[in-house]
């Protein structure tokens, strides 16, 4: 697996926005004025247009904490999820965005047979995956878990396509259908804030 990053992901409703349907300029510059942030990545969701996200990219689990306190006043989110992967796969025409929810031990080792196996495919339109699971920043760390895997692709159509075609997704879906209760799959036209 590639070099993990601390990243957050806020969903955002509509509300959130400015009428070009953009982070207010306010909230881009709170945000990027923060210590130790990193980069980030807004874009609205294809499933659902009135949702957008919002991932942030920040140098420590403590650095991220302290944002979320000081930015809550700029960017209103429904969800509010922080996870540690590459954040490369963000920087893809698209991002397919997967998560698991209330998974069980054994989990993320599946995903990461998955993504090798997928990696191993050369699939066309594929540009490359990360995944990891939540990190608690406030807590014991104790309750339900869940595991995001991000996928670049060329487009949503890609990914779709690659799906209906024998080979490693196929073949491994399994690994991301056991020893979970909930997901959520979405894709982002991310572009960098």
């Amino acid at each position: 697996m590639p070099s993990s990053a601390t990243v957050t992901l806020f969903t955002l409703d509509v509300e959130s926005l400015n009428s070009g349907n953009q982070l207010p300029g306010d909230a881009v510059a709170k945000v990027k004025s923060q210590p130790d942030f990193q980069q980030g990545f807004f874009g609205q969701k294809l499933e659902d247009p009135k949702t957008w996200v919002l991932a942030t990219e920040w140098s420590s689990v403590s650095a991220l904490k302290q944002c979320i306190t000081s930015i809550k006043d700029h960017v209103r989110a429904q969800e509010t999820f922080v996870y540690q992967f590459d954040t490369t796969v963000l920087k893809a025409p698209c991002t397919e965005v997967f998560t698991a929810f209330e998974t069980e031990e054994g989990f993320e080792e599946q995903v990461g047979r998955f993504v090798s196996a997928v990696e191993g495919d050369k699939l066309e339109g594929y540009k490359g995956a990360d995944y990891g699971a939540e990190v608690k920043v406030d807590g014991d760390g104790a309750g339900e878990k869940s595991v995001r895997m991000v996928i670049g692709w060329v487009s949503k159509e890609v990914h779709v396509e690659a799906k209906e075609k024998p080979g490693a997704i196929q073949e491994n879906i399994g690994e991301l259908r056991a020893k979970r209760k909930g997901v959520d799959l979405f894709h982002v036209n991310f572009k960098e804030l």
